[in-house]
């Protein structure tokens, strides 16, 4: 009965008895001083370890898996031992005689011997191997959450609708269509022209959205060698409450005005 006392040492230091079982344990402590002594190793040993963060559990299998590596490389120690004692015993011809001990000593040797406990320290290598994976397998899952934000929205249940579509008109063989389309976080406006000049220098195209007379910039752009050049822009971007009737494009000599300084090349009502 004590000896089975004696193997929940480290079950009761990890609070992994149930409390009958530990009850009795607590009684077993005050007659056996070698639990006693062994408790206070394993406090000894863990009362300084800093944690990374709150313990976990680690994930289902591990402990089986050190603790069985653990007894494994015992049982392979034992083996070993008890093959080379074999060998030297049968090899050796000459029979080294000692002196007889004492009854006493010899009695008090072999209880030494019985006290130390080679599973001990292996039992203290696992638990600790298996606290610190836990920290482990913590601290990677909070800094990959951490990593990955949820997504606000699924971007794939999007569904964008032209609500409106008109065709630019001007004085040249230039052609332009305009839609505004209507997107779940907001409004955009396209526009794809063909059949454009080319520029020169630092000349550009530059859309417009006008309210009455006043004009705003809504994209600039440049046309390819076939002529052809489009542009999309973000209607939040207007200011509040603005109401454009109509869209223009004109040719700029760069990309900074602020209002139309060239010539406006095709442009339509709404």
């Amino acid at each position: 009965m004590m000896r089975n006392e004696c193997e929940k040492v480290i079950d009761y230091f990890n609070n992994q008895l149930t409390e009958n079982e530990q009850n009795e344990f607590e009684k077993h402590l005050e007659t056996c001083g070698e639990c006693r002594e062994e408790l206070a190793e394993l406090r000894a040993l863990t009362e300084d370890l800093a944690f990374a963060s709150e313990p976990v559990n680690p994930p289902e299998g591990m402990k089986d898996r050190v603790l069985g590596a653990v007894f494994a490389e015992e049982s392979n120690d034992t083996n070993e031992e008890e093959s080379d004692y074999s060998e030297d015993h049968h090899n050796s011809s000459v029979v080294a005689f000692e002196p007889k001990k004492d009854k006493d000593t010899s009695e008090h040797e072999e209880l030494s011997q019985k006290n130390k406990k080679p599973w001990l320290m292996r039992g203290l290598a696992a638990a600790l191997i298996l606290s610190i994976a836990g920290n482990l397998y913590a601290v990677m899952n909070e800094q990959e959450s951490a990593t990955q934000p949820e997504p606000d929205k699924d971007p794939t249940i999007s569904t964008d609708e032209i609500t409106t579509k008109v065709q630019l008109q001007g004085e040249t063989d230039a052609r332009a269509t305009a839609s505004l389309i209507q997107q779940e976080d907001g409004n955009l406006l396209t526009l794809q022209a063909d059949a454009l000049e080319q520029l020169e220098g630092e000349e550009v195209y530059q859309v417009w959205l006008i309210e009455g007379k006043k004009p705003y910039r809504a994209g600039t752009f440049v046309a390819n060698e076939n002529g052809e050049g489009a542009v999309a822009y973000a209607m939040e971007q207007l200011p509040e409450g603005t109401n454009w009737d109509a869209v223009a494009i004109s040719r700029e000599p760069d990309a900074t005005s602020q209002t139309p300084q060239g010539k406006v090349i095709l442009q339509a009502e709404l």
